[in-house]
């Protein structure tokens, strides 16, 4: 096999450890018809925010303000909520649905970027003889169990295929 092993571990770890989420963000912002749907379910959650929305809709109003930007009255009724009091953030309620979110999305991506640099199998189906894959070399790097791995690389395929 004409993968070194090494190599490819050093450059998923080189990989997990960059700002995936921010470098993804920023290669590809929503186009307009996403962008509203962005607002409209930002808007929703404004309504009855669980923990997760409460603070997203936090992080989107302070990124507003620091960019000079204008909020929309919604926006700013339930920013100036949480401010004066009148709003707090709600209680947990069962397991956070997103606690693994992130590290599940650095997963998926890692797992792509390494098959498609080494020329690896993604993953390997059981009972299937491969070589190695790219969710093992990910799985290496991240320290983590490569069952993990492919729980979320297709957990975040399937997220994608529905768009």
């Amino acid at each position: 096999m004409g993968v070194s092993m090494v190599e490819a571990v050093e450059f998923a770890r080189q990989f997990l450890n960059s700002p995936i989420l921010q470098n993804d963000m920023k290669a590809s912002p929503p186009q307009e018809h996403e962008h509203e749907l962005i607002v409209k379910a930002l808007r929703l959650a404004a309504i009855n925010p669980d923990t997760n929305d409460f603070d997203a809709l936090l992080v989107v109003a302070a990124d507003l303000l620091y960019q000079g930007k204008m909020l929309p009255k919604w926006l700013a009724d339930f920013t100036a909520d949480v401010i004066s009091g009148k709003k707090k953030r709600p209680t947990k309620r069962g397991p956070d649905k997103y606690v693994n979110w992130e590290r599940d999305y650095k997963l998926w991506r890692a797992t792509q970027e390494v098959a498609k640099k080494f020329n690896l199998p993604l993953y390997s189906s059981p009972g299937r003889l491969e070589s190695t894959t790219a969710a093992e070399i990910v799985s290496l790097a991240a320290n983590c169990n490569v069952d993990v791995v492919i729980a979320a690389y297709k957990k975040f395929t399937r997220l994608t295929c529905r768009r």
